[in-house]
């Protein structure tokens, strides 16, 4: 999905499961109107859309980070420009990570 942007204006992050894809497109909707959530490989992403590089990546990526840290995630992966790159914050909240299935 394209939309007409072109590919230094769209950023890809990588969630662990489609329900923290959800919670961060709607926090992430209130201030980026173009925001979507997608599989891509069986793996939930909520792609972003913005108008002004710039100004717009450097506010988008904290706001993701701050995101993160409350969701005590400790990092997750994102692309950029045909590019992936890691976003670290806070401490991972082990009580929360999925349990392995049982063989």
């Amino acid at each position: 999905m394209k939309f007409g942007y072109e590919l230094k204006e769209i950023v890809d992050f990588e969630l662990p499961d489609v329900a923290a894809a959800g919670r961060l497109s709607t926090v992430l909707r209130s201030h980026w109107g173009a925001v979507y959530v997608h599989e891509r490989n069986d793996v939930p992403l909520v792609t972003v859309y913005f108008r002004t590089p710039a100004a717009d990546l450097a506010s988008l990526l904290r706001s993701v980070e701050a995101w993160v840290a409350r969701e005590s995630l400790c990092a997750i992966r994102f692309e950029l420009d045909g590019r992936d790159y890691v976003l670290e914050a806070g401490d991972p909240d082990w009580a929360f990570a999925p349990c392995a299935e049982a063989a």
